[in-house]
């Protein structure tokens, strides 16, 4: 079922003015009266005003060109599959470690003609107007600079050009399965059946986990994670709902967020953050509510290990019927060294289940077994509509309407609280339909143990063992909201990227399938430390505390282990440890280094006091068993390495971790506070050693939000941490940037009074004739 066919049984239809899919023949942008005032504020913010969807979507591409073109056009040579055309074969986009040729197949293969088709007549006409709007706002700022005249690395780029409709779509379906088949794309690309030439791959690095462990998704989700706290009348001190969103994205590539506000006179009033080429806001606030997300736990993919034709490798068997797999060509043009092209193909297998992978050590296609990948976001088509009746909500029971309806959020949580003062958690995304029945019927014993942390292999021999299929889902094979976490409350609730388990724990959300949420299980120093801060023994929330919250740069796990530490260290590393003030703050000493440097050692270890206790899931594990000599030489021998480590990089005792974290911005170093998340920093910041005893930020806290209301409206405070602008020659590539390194927010302008009383408020006009 599209949602043409959906919408009119929706009980967010008011949101849309009309439901109609339009054509289904491929939608050709034609000529059309596009005007938008775009505004802008300090540190480049653009608030963009039109009397129609074209009009807002027209100003949206427009403004983010300006400030963003380049990183866009990159990735619009990704979704594509062009990046070998381009670029060669060997290198890789920011953040990603799979190859451009294996990129390359990969979103040639998903973003075919027939998904894009299918995924056009989806979209409602206020959505293509959107799109369509975006795509001539972006090449009209194109056509009025020139390539030529381009900033930095795209100036002159034969990969950069006018985009159509279909660009648009195919970044909306990379956005869709980055937390699912998305991380398959070696997987994917290396399966071959047997006997066959194989794939030219990679080789990943011995150190990195293969997707179907828990540590690879946990090293994921410190990248892309976030955090987020909705609270409600009874612990806030104006009664109003109250928001704290922090997101942990990428700080390069295509994951970057940009903050913009859009207004439809009468129609839509949002502001907030959205990624690239999407019109419109993927989290901030309207007049009434705000909202936040978290990258959640619920699994959005499976595999069906699948029983081969003896005969044939290429062939498997259900319920005793042999069927041969559906394969696939797929032509990549690849650069040569000597910068011509030559065109490599090679084939793709897939069956009703999925296309085929090999992850090693794991799922082989041998002549006995294959393993097909379903993922539950490659036919969900529905993220621009979602996002748009989000924002457009009047109330908190239509936004909550609006997503456990239409269900198009791909892989994350969704916290909210509006001006009443109430808090919503909800987990509705696109997840398979794996019952605990069909768990327990179709899982093997010896898979259990990956099923019980949310990996499934399930029995492809039998039909049986396909997606379980629910009434009143907009796509066939996903659960519906009725069986997904929710949680309404008046105090709070709060996630980490751990479970739904405890969004609240004076009220556990338990007895999901493994498959959308665990229980009784450890959680992580980030979870732990949000909650334990939501203690307010009697006192009530103000804005003020909860943006020192969030910014506090607390180590829980250093305060869990520092005293038995203390009680066993001597010399100068441990006069250090001493002093630290068990915080990731830019004036923190190098007893933070000292710690982290030996926690990377100790983590995963049994060398906790009190183990973990699924009764006391806040307060365990804790201590360092210190009492017991083989745990206590196990922490001095990775005290000491770390030390080592530490004089070996040129770190000299009396460092601060703000002369060594920075965001390096052309000539200027900017100090970054903030911690690795596997240290139990809220605050999560991940970097890595460019030299000279420096770290560069990669990736961590991004767009930081902190919203509640008052008798006029929304009273928001924002910082982005990258600043908006990717272009080293912008005034807004590294504004914000020093204002989070002091921890300065910025008030955000919302009314039309606020935004023309700004003291950096300029205004323009842009038409399309």
């Amino acid at each position: 079922m599209n949602y043409k066919t959906l919408c009119l049984s929706l009980p967010v239809l008011l949101l849309f003015s009309g439901c109609s899919g339009g054509s289904s023949k491929e939608a050709v942008v034609k000529p059309a009266q596009y005007t938008a005032d775009i505004r802008r504020t300090s540190f480049g913010i653009p608030h963009i005003k039109g009397n129609s969807e074209g009009d807002v979507g027209f100003g949206v591409g427009y403004a983010y060109a300006e400030d963003n073109l380049c990183a866009l056009a990159d990735e619009v040579v990704t979704v594509n599959g062009e990046r070998s055309r381009y670029f060669g074969p060997d290198g890789s986009r920011a953040g990603y470690s799979s190859t451009n040729l294996e990129t390359d197949y990969f979103y040639r293969l998903i973003n075919d003609e027939a998904s894009l088709k299918q995924s056009w007549d989806a979209q409602p006409e206020e959505i293509r107007q959107l799109v369509l709007g975006y795509v001539a706002g972006y090449n009209q700022y194109l056509q009025q600079t020139g390539v030529a005249n381009l900033p930095g690395d795209c100036k002159g780029g034969a990969w950069v050009r006018a985009l159509n409709e279909r660009d648009l779509l195919r970044l909306m379906r990379r956005y869709a399965v980055e937390g699912s088949s998305g991380q398959f794309v070696p997987a994917v690309v290396s399966a071959t059946p047997p006997g066959a030439p194989p794939a030219a791959m990679r080789k990943a690095s011995g150190t990195e986990p293969n997707v179907l462990s828990a540590e690879y998704w946990r090293r994921l989700h410190s990248k892309t994670g976030s955090n987020a706290v909705a609270f409600g009348k009874d612990l806030t001190d104006n009664g109003h709902g109250m928001l704290l969103g922090n997101s942990h994205f990428p700080w390069k590539g295509s994951l970057r967020f940009y903050q913009l506000h859009l207004t439809i006179p009468g129609k839509m009033d949002v502001m907030g953050a959205s990624l690239a080429g999407l019109p419109l806001v993927n989290m901030g606030f309207n007049q009434n509510l705000a909202w936040s997300h978290t990258v959640n736990t619920s699994s959005h993919f499976t595999l069906h290990r699948l029983q081969l034709d003896a005969k044939d490798p290429t062939r498997y068997v259900v319920d005793g019927q042999s069927k041969q797999m559906n394969k696939r060509s797929v032509t990549v043009d690849v650069r040569q060294p000597d910068g011509t092209l030559k065109s490599q193909s090679r084939d793709f297998y897939g069956t009703e289940f999925g296309m085929l992978v090999v992850v090693p050590g794991v799922a082989a296609w041998d002549r006995s077994n294959a393993y097909a990948l379903g993922d539950a976001n490659l036919n969900n088509h529905r993220l621009i509509v979602q996002w748009y009746a989000m924002g457009r909500a009047a109330t908190l029971a239509d936004f909550r309407k609006s997503i456990e309806s239409v269900l198009g959020l791909p892989w994350v949580n969704t916290l909210a609280a509006d001006k009443d003062g109430q808090a919503l958690f909800t987990a509705a995304t696109a997840v398979p339909n794996v019952s605990p029945a069909r768990q327990a019927a179709c899982v093997a014993a010896d898979d259990q143990a990956l099923a019980s942390q949310g990996f499934f292999i399930l029995d492809g021999s039998r039909a049986a063992c396909a997606w379980g299929v629910e009434k009143d889902v907009p796509q066939v094979g996903i659960f519906a909201a009725a069986s997904l976490p929710a949680l309404m409350r008046s105090d709070y609730v709060q996630n980490s990227n751990d479970s739904a388990w405890l969004t609240n724990p004076a009220a556990p959300l338990t007895g999901y399938p493994n498959i959308v949420s665990r229980q009784d299980y450890e959680q992580s120093g980030r979870t732990r430390l949000g909650i334990s801060q939501l203690r307010l023994n009697g006192e009530r929330m103000s804005l003020a505390k909860l943006q020192q919250m969030v910014l506090n740069n607390r180590v829980y796990i250093a305060e869990q282990v520092m005293d038995d530490l203390l009680r066993i260290c001597s010399g100068p590393a441990c006069t250090r440890l001493s002093a630290w003030d068990r915080t990731a703050n830019l004036n923190a000493n190098m007893g933070y280094v000292y710690f982290t440097g030996m926690w990377d050692r100790l983590r995963g270890q049994p060398v906790w006091k009190v183990p973990f206790n699924p009764a006391d899931p806040v307060n365990t594990p804790r201590g360092l068993n210190v009492d017991d000599p083989d745990v206590a030489a196990a922490v001095r021998m990775a005290l000491a390495q770390a030390v080592n480590d530490a004089e070996a990089k040129g770190w000299t005792m009396d460092k601060k971790w703000g002369d060594i974290q920075v965001a390096v911005r052309g000539a200027k170093k900017i100090p970054i506070h903030g911690g690795d998340d596997i240290y139990g920093v809220y605050n999560a910041i991940n970097s890595t050693d460019i030299g000279g005893g420096l770290r560069d930020v990669t990736d961590g806290t991004s767009y930081l939000q902190a919203i509640t209301f008052d008798k006029n409206g929304p009273v928001a405070q924002a910082i982005l941490s990258y600043s908006q602008s990717s272009q080293s020659s912008s005034p807004y590539y590294a504004d914000q940037t020093e204002r989070f390194s002091n921890k300065a927010w910025i008030a955000q302008p919302y009314t039309e009074a606020q935004i023309t009383a700004d003291p950096n408020y300029q205004t323009r006009r842009i038409t399309l004739p």
